[in-house]
Parts: C-alpha cells; sequence; structure tokens
C-alpha cells in the first residue's frame, strides 16, 4: 500500500472532537442513553439495536485521528465517516435512516480497518483485500487513523496501514457527512451487555483543489 500524498493541503489546524469533558458537538441517532461519558471517555454500552453517536458537523475531506477500545471482543464496533441520517423513499417518505461508509473495528485477528457499507449491506473494500489482519489488539487500547480525500479513503491501526482503497461510486453518494461512533447491537441485552470506548478523537479539514 502506498502511503497517503505529502501534497495534501489542510485547511486548519487539528480540532478535537471529543475533550473528555462533555459530549457537546455529538447527538445520538436514537434518544438513547447507550453513550456516556465516563472518566473522561465516551463510552458506548450495547443493546438490541445497533446505536450511534455522531458529530453535530459534516466533513468532506479529511484526516481523523481517535483511540479506541473494544472490552469485549465478541462486540463489533466502527467509525462511520461521510455518512448521513436519513433516507427518502420512492413514496417520497423521510425516515431516519444511518448510512455511508464507516471503517470496521473488531476483535483480532478480524477485519478491522477495512470500509463496510453500513446500511447498505455490502463491503466497499473489495473482497480479495478483506485479508483478516491482527492490527488491533485486543483489550487495549488501539491508535485509528483515517484519510479520506475525494474517492479515496486510507486507514491506518496503530501506525500500521490496513485499508487503501478508492470508490468513485461510493464518493458520489457519500462526498460528505457526519463522523460517527458506534455500538453494535447484542441480542439479551443488557443481561449480555458489551462494551466500546473511544478517546482522543481529533480531525482537521483537507483543502479541495
Amino acid at each position: 500500500m502506498s502511503s497517503f500524498c505529502s501534497g495534501s493541503a489542510f485547511a486548519g489546524d487539528w480540532v478535537t472532537l471529543f475533550d473528555g469533558k462533555s459530549l457537546e458537538g455529538w447527538k445520538p441517532s436514537r434518544d438513547n442513553t447507550q453513550f456516556a461519558l465516563s472518566d473522561g471517555v465516551i463510552v458506548g454500552t450495547s443493546s438490541s439495536q445497533t446505536q450511534f453517536l455522531h458529530t453535530v458537523e459534516s466533513y468532506g475531506d479529511f484526516e481523523l485521528e481517535l483511540e479506541v477500545k473494544l472490552h469485549d471482543t465478541d462486540l463489533n464496533s466502527g467509525i462511520q465517516i461521510r455518512t448521513q441520517l436519513t433516507r427518502t423513499g420512492d413514496n417520497g417518505k423521510v425516515r431516519a435512516s444511518m448510512h455511508g461508509p464507516q471503517v470496521d473495528i473488531g476483535k483480532s485477528p478480524g477485519r478491522s480497518g477495512y470500509i463496510f457499507n453500513q446500511g447498505n449491506g455490502a463491503w466497499i473494500t473489495p473482497k480479495e483485500e478483506l485479508i483478516r489482519n491482527e492490527a488491533m489488539v485486543n483489550g487495549h487500547w488501539n491508535t485509528l487513523r483515517v484519510l479520506a480525500k475525494g474517492p479515496r479513503i486510507q486507514t491506518w491501526i496503530n501506525g500500521k496501514q490496513v485499508g487503501d482503497v478508492t470508490d468513485s461510486e461510493a464518493y458520489a453518494k457519500y462526498p460528505s457527512g457526519v463522523i460517527a461512533v458506534q455500538v453494535h447491537g447484542v441480542k439479551k441485552s443488557p443481561e449480555t451487555a458489551r462494551h466500546v470506548s473511544f478517546r482522543s478523537i481529533r480531525v482537521r479539514r483537507i483543502e479541495k483543489k
């Protein structure tokens, strides 16, 4: 995999999306309490439905960095980027729906760092590139880096590049949107509740030429 183009111009300095003190600038996908601030981190607790906590602002081309820890290795999570919050049906009715590119996060070995098309039931990362990797360290904090510029999305976990995909069709549908953290639904919650934590979330925009 090649590295990100060093000629990219950033539109400004790093902006902290989560400062460890409040959830200002974030909204839940549903009226829920599945995400909470605890000891300076965002803790997501599973319920029977998949839940998201998303930014109020939208982002197109950007660099994103954060830390994530899966407390339970049988829980799936992810980071949504350029994601839309609603869909319009054939009848013209608008309904709530989280859909767009997702950087997958799961146990190691697994498919962490690859790009899933959330809400559309398919991978954006080509099937032949979905090779299970060991980039995530189970039960520990992991650093995730995402670079999205035009149709190209690149990902790194703990400094190791994992994904590099260019998809013009996906970009045409999702050129910009919110950033969100996910906690996947788990059956029979809260008896079998699972947890994922996020911290040190920051972003900087990339200028479009």
